[in-house]
């Protein structure tokens, strides 16, 4: 075995994300990626070069997993875990250091890089032994997503979806959900949507039966990265939903996101709910935000 250097260690995990070519093996009980873009473009890289992902963390932690939580990785929660662990094809670093950004500015950790295989083979054996069983729980896992997982699908902007106005108690229940949730932010209330002006920064929000992101074309030139990035997430709705991008009015873009069949109004809320939580922690999003010197928006859930 090699050691690394404490302020060598993140670097050399980064380096064996990009490294791996079939199988990558992340075991790390905490994890903080919202603030980690260059540990995010690493596994985002290994996702497109079709590289079989495994993510284990631990059960029960308050930690935000949601750039984890797409079909492209199998995501498994062990209780009691804290073994630290990262394995590609190759060789795998063992090492007390999360994938915690700000371990990796603030903590001194321990590191040491495999150099044969026979030590990669025991810590998969060690893995499989004293985690989980990795190959039982993948299959638990797509079992599990293929029940629950629901779709946005794109149509093209000529097509007409179905809708239909909220009655005047379920629009009540929709405005006060969402004024509790994002108390941070005034959402208005007509006679028949609830609205915000500043809620997100790139766009006004406007909903009804249908979520609609209005957005101004002169500062949205590059939108259609917005629009793939909220397609390749699972964001476990409970409705299966239909997005209409539409580029023909003069000045701004319209993105909808229409539920494909009839709803109960409390799912609805919460896949709304989901899916503005999932723009708030957007790639996108973050790149267009502009600072106001009034704090950060805070993410909700």
């Amino acid at each position: 075995m090699k050691f690394i250097p404490p302020l060598e260690i993140a670097s050399k995990i980064m380096t064996l994300i990009e490294e791996s070519e079939k199988e990558l093996i992340l075991v790390s009980p905490y994890v903080e990626l919202s603030n980690w873009n260059k540990m995010k473009k690493c596994i985002d890289r290994a996702i497109l070069r079709g590289v079989k992902i495994t993510f284990i963390a631990r059960k029960n932690a308050k930690q935000n997993l949601s750039f984890l939580k797409r079909p492209e990785i199998n995501l498994i929660l062990v209780n009691d875990l804290h073994a630290k662990l990262y394995l590609n094809d190759n060789y795998a670093i063992v090492t007390s250091q999360n994938i915690v950004y700000y371990s990796d500015v603030n903590s001194i950790d321990i590191a040491y890089k495999t150099e044969k295989t026979e030590q990669r083979l025991e810590l998969i054996e060690f893995i499989n032994k004293y985690v989980v069983k990795i190959e039982e729980a993948q299959k638990k896992t797509i079992k599990i997503l293929d029940s629950f997982k629901k779709t946005i699908k794109i149509i093209d902007e000529t097509i007409e979806y179905d809708t239909k106005f909220l009655t005047a108690d379920e629009l009540d229940k929709l405005s006060f959900s969402f004024n509790s949730t994002y108390s941070d932010t005034k959402f208005v209330t007509t006679k028949s949507y609830v609205f915000s002006k500043h809620l997100i920064p790139f766009s006004d929000i406007m909903i009804d039966s249908v979520y609609t992101v209005k957005a101004k074309k002169s500062n949205n030139e590059n939108i259609e990265d917005f629009i793939k990035e909220i397609l390749g997430l699972n964001l476990n709705l409970k409705n299966n939903f239909n997005l209409q991008f539409t580029k023909s009015h003069s000045r701004f873009y319209y993105i909808y996101f229409a539920p494909e069949i009839t709803y109960d109004i409390d799912g609805l809320i919460n896949d709304f709910k989901l899916i503005t939580n999932a723009i708030l922690e957007s790639e996108y999003k973050i790149k267009q935000e502009i600072p106001t010197g009034k704090g950060c928006i805070t993410i909700y859930k």
